[in-house]
C-alpha cells in the first residue's frame, strides 16, 4: 500500500525510469529481436553456471553455507551440488559460480558483465515461487533476464570514467534487485526502498581484480544476496534512500566518477541492451579475447606449428587502450593462480599458440606450472595505446616478432563473440556442451538430459513454467 507520505512527494531520482521499466514491461512488449538474442544468452548464461561447479574452493564455500542454515524444507538449490540453501545464501554461491570461470557474456560499451547475478537471485525467486506452487513460465523468466539486462547495462552505458569498483557488482545488486521484482511485483513505494536497501548494501573494490583474487567472482554473488534481502526487507516495510542514483552520495558520486544518465536513459530500451551483448568463447578476462582470436588466426595463416611455435617467436607486442592494460596487461609470473592466469594476456596468449585454445582445462594447476608456457609469456608484453574513452576495449593491434626476421601486425577493430563478429548456432551449442561436459559424465542418459536441456532452453519462451531448469541446475540431490 501507498503511503500518504509517498504519495505528497515527487521523486525525481533517475531510478524512477527503472521502476516504469519493471512495472510496465511485459513479455509481448519485447520486439523479436530481444526475445531472440534474450534466449540465446540466457542458454549461454545456463551453461556457464553448470560449468561452475569448478569454481575455486567450491566445496569449500558449500561447507560454509551449511554453517549459514539450510533453508530446511524450504531451501533453495545451491548449483551443482545437490545441496539446499536460504534463498540469499545459495544466490551467494550460485552467483560466484556463475563468474568463477569468467565465461559469463560481456556488455562492452559499459564494461560490464551483467547475467551472472541476475540469473543467480532470479532462479532463487523463482525456486521459491515454486515450492509455493507458482513456478514462473518461461516468459516470465526471459522478461526478468532481459528488463534486469536493461537496467545494467544502463546505468554502464552512463559512466564516464574509468572503474573504481567492480561495475558487474555494482551494477549487478540492481539488476539482480531489478530480475526479481519483475517475476514478484511490489508496490510502487516498497519498490523503491528495496532499491534504496539494495543500494545500501552496495559493494565491490577493484582491488579484488587487480590481485585476481577470488573475491573477483564472489563480489557477483553478494550482488545477488543483497538483492534477495532488500526484496525481502522492503515486503516487510523497511526503508531505504530514495535519492540514489542521482544524489549528492548516490551512485554516480560514490561508486562512479560521473555519468550522463540524461543521455543513457534516452537509450533506454532503443535497442534493448540485451541485443548488444557479446559472448565469450574463451574463459578470460573479455580484453584478452582479441589477441588469443588474433593469434589463432595469425597461427593458421603463417603454419606456426604448435610443437616449435616457442621457438620461432622472438617477441609478441598487444597494443590496448588504457582499459585493456588496467585489466588484462599484467606481466606473467610464475605458477600463477587460476584467476590470475585468466587477467593476463602473456599465460592465455602463449596458452593458445603452445597447446591450439584457451579453455576452462587451460587453468588447471599442469599449465599453470608448465615451464614452456611461462618461458614463451615472458616475450608477450602489453602495452598501452591513448585513447579518449576509459571504457574503450578496442581498437587493439597485434605485433608479432619472428626469429627469423619476419614481422606480423595486425589491427584488432573487434573481439570474437562481439555482435560484429559473433558466435554462429553450431559455436553458441558447443560451448554449452562443454561446460556441460566439464561436470557431467559421458553417458548415454547424460548425453541425453544434456540434449533435452538444450532443446528446453532453445525454446525457454514456450516453456509452461521453470521446473526443468531448476532441476538442472540444481544436479544430483545429496541426501541430508
Amino acid at each position: 500500500m501507498t503511503t500518504p507520505e509517498a504519495q505528497a512527494r515527487t521523486y525525481t531520482d533517475s531510478i524512477e525510469r527503472f521502476l516504469d521499466l519493471i512495472e510496465n514491461t511485459r513479455f509481448d512488449d519485447l520486439p523479436d529481436d530481444a526475445v531472440r538474442a534474450g534466449s540465446i544468452f540466457f542458454l549461454d548464461t545456463v551453461g556457464v553456471a553448470c560449468a561452475g561447479k569448478l569454481a575455486p574452493k567450491m566445496d569449500a564455500m558449500v561447507e560454509a553455507a551449511s554453517r549459514w542454515g539450510t533453508g530446511g524444507d524450504q531451501g533453495v538449490s545451491v548449483w551443482n551440488t545437490g545441496t539446499l540453501a536460504s534463498a540469499p545464501v545459495a544466490a551467494l554461491l550460485n552467483g560466484y559460480q556463475c563468474h568463477a570461470l569468467e565465461y559469463d557474456c560481456v556488455y562492452e560499451p559499459g564494461v560490464v558483465l551483467p547475467t551472472a547475478p541476475i540469473l543467480a537471485a532470479l532462479m532463487a525467486r523463482a525456486e521459491v515461487l515454486a515450492q509455493q506452487g507458482h513456478p514462473p513460465s518461461g516468459r516470465q523468466l526471459l522478461t526478468a533476464f532481459i528488463v534486469a539486462i536493461e537496467l545494467s547495462c544502463t546505468l554502464a552505458l552512463a559512466s564516464r570514467s574509468a572503474m573504481i569498483f567492480f561495475r558487474p557488482s555494482t551494477t549487478g545488486v540492481f539488476s539482480a534487485l531489478a530480475a526479481v521484482a519483475s517475476l514478484s511485483p511490489l508496490p510502487r513505494d516498497q519498490l523503491r526502498h528495496a532499491f534504496g536497501i539494495a543500494y545500501s548494501q552496495m559493494c565491490g573494490p577493484m582491488q579484488a581484480h587487480e590481485e585476481g583474487s577470488m573475491m573477483l567472482a564472489m563480489q557477483m554473488g553478494f550482488a545477488a544476496r543483497n538483492a534477495l534481502q532488500a526484496y525481502d526487507m522492503a515486503a516487510l516495510g523497511i526503508t531505504g534512500p530514495a535519492q540514489v542514483i542521482d544524489g549528492r552520495f548516490g551512485f554516480f558520486n560514490n561508486f562512479e566518477r560521473g555519468g550522463d544518465m540524461p543521455t543513457a536513459l534516452a537509450r533506454l530500451g532503443a535497442p534493448w541492451k540485451v541485443t548488444q551483448l557479446s559472448h565469450k568463447p574463451f574463459p578470460s578476462g573479455r580484453v584478452t579475447h582479441g589477441a588469443i582470436h588474433g593469434l589463432r588466426l595469425l597461427q593458421a595463416e603463417y603454419g606456426l606449428a604448435r610443437e616449435t611455435v616457442g621457438d620461432q617467436v622472438l617477441r609478441i607486442t598487444v597494443g590496448m587502450p588504457p582499459l585493456g592494460v588496467r585489466l588484462v596487461g599484467r606481466p606473467m609470473v610464475s605458477k600463477p593462480a587460476p584467476n590470475y592466469a585468466r587477467l593476463c594476456v602473456p599465460f592465455v596468449s602463449a596458452s593458445e599458440l603452445l597447446h591450439g585454445g584457451v579453455d576452462p582445462g587451460s587453468f588447471v594447476a599442469s599449465r599453470l606450472a608448465d615451464p614452456a608456457i611461462e618461458a614463451l609469456a615472458r616475450r608477450i608484453s602489453v602495452v598501452e595505446v591513448p585513447h579518449p574513452d576509459p571504457n574503450a576495449f578496442y581498437p587493439q593491434h597485434l605485433k608479432v616478432e619472428l626469429a627469423d626476421g619476419r614481422i606480423i601486425e595486425r589491427d584488432i577493430p573487434y573481439a570474437w563473440g562481439h555482435p560484429e563478429l559473433p558466435l554462429t548456432v553450431a559455436e553458441r551449442e558447443q560451448k554449452f556442451k562443454l561446460c556441460w561436459h566439464l561436470t557431467h559424465d559421458r553417458t548415454p542418459a547424460e548425453d541425453a538430459a544434456l540434449e533435452q536441456a538444450l532443446a528446453w532452453l532453445s525454446a525457454i519462451e514456450r516453456a509452461d513454467d521453470c521446473l526443468p531448469l531448476i532441476a538442472l541446475l540444481r544436479g544430483p540431490r545429496v541426501a541430508s
